[in-house]
């Protein structure tokens, strides 16, 4: 398997890192050029295994064959192009890359981005890396030794046992049949329409369903993080309820941007144990990872179920102490 050539299929969301909680929070926004720059020290860590080729997918602006004339480094690089009549989408790209001979997936977005990638399944694992507003499904290491071990675990031929987790999913079955799903969180919130999708306001949130619950990176997960930190590998996830007379808990809702929510209930959530969301004659929306995205008719619910049925998500700390001998 070692000898084999191998390659990693590289997605860089041109958007990811611009919506308006930087503006809100007075974060800065990530232009293409550092974004090339992400790409570029990715990639010199690919650089340094042989027989490894990069893929690019092909898409409608431009921007990857932009990025890969950006490059510049002695890896060869590949543009997959696209199908002509089919909208950019990052599940487009992960099934392109995939279909094109991509044996692992370097994603660099936020969580929302990672979210579209879950919702692809693909068949190869995958290293989220943080280029995002908010990045909790994300690896924040050092990005060339990010891109050195997922080329190191296809050159030396590790099992994705060796090199990888399977995330943890929450899925939503909707009034009208249809499925969505979510990494990080889920949440119930009052505004009956998706607006510019993103939340900053706590006023607007009624209900959180966790898979992750990280006290140190931004996002609704970090509401409950403080208290009852869940991570990746935990076997469970937390169910919150928030009001007025709930207990103050201080939270980072995005970079640059505290906030404080009220809990009123808090409690463990099992894989399997379905929770059921409304607003009865209210009307609302789901925020799914951070971003508002299904408008929640009144008197309609959605059942919320957590699993551990994610994509394969690559370690590169395991990776490389694996190869180290160190276990």
């Amino acid at each position: 398997m070692s000898g084999q050539k191998k390659a990693i299929g590289l997605i860089v969301n041109p958007m990811a890192g611009r919506d308006i909680r930087r503006l809100v929070a007075h974060a800065s926004l990530q232009s293409q050029p550092e974004k090339a720059l992400v790409a570029h020290r990715i990639l010199a860590g690919v650089a340094a295994v042989p027989d490894i080729e990069v893929l690019l997918p092909e898409d409608r602006s431009g921007f990857f064959a932009w990025l890969q004339g950006e490059l510049g480094l002695d890896v060869p690089v590949r543009l997959v192009h696209r199908p002509r009549t089919i909208d950019d989408t990052t599940p487009l790209w992960v099934e392109m890359l995939v279909n094109a001979g991509a044996d692992a997936l370097i994603v660099v977005g936020g969580d929302g981005t990672q979210r579209n990638v879950a919702q692809a399944a693909p068949a190869v694992p995958v290293l989220p890396v943080a280029g995002g507003t908010n990045n909790v499904a994300c690896y924040l290491g050092d990005q060339t030794a990010g891109g050195y071990a997922t080329a190191r675990f296809l050159k030396d031929g590790l099992t994705l046992s060796q090199a990888a987790s399977r995330a943890k999913l929450l899925h939503l079955s909707l009034p009208d049949g249809g499925e969505e799903l979510a990494l990080i969180d889920v949440a119930l919130t009052r505004q009956n329409y998706t607006g510019a999708m993103a939340i900053w306001d706590p006023d607007d949130v009624e209900t959180l369903v966790l898979a992750v619950a990280d006290p140190i990176r931004p996002g609704l997960s970090n509401v409950a993080g403080y208290q009852t930190p869940v991570s990746f590998a935990d076997d469970f996830g937390l169910y919150v309820r928030l009001g007025d007379d709930g207990t103050d808990v201080p939270s980072v809702l995005a970079p640059g941007l505290m906030a404080t929510f009220r809990i009123h209930q808090e409690r463990r959530l099992a894989f399997d144990e379905p929770i059921v969301l409304t607003r009865g004659d209210r009307g609302g929306s789901l925020a799914l990872d951070g971003e508002r995205t299904v408008v929640l008719a009144p008197g309609r619910s959605v059942t919320v179920t957590l699993h551990r049925d994610g994509p394969w998500i690559l370690d590169p700390a395991k990776i490389l102490a694996h190869l180290n001998g160190r276990i």
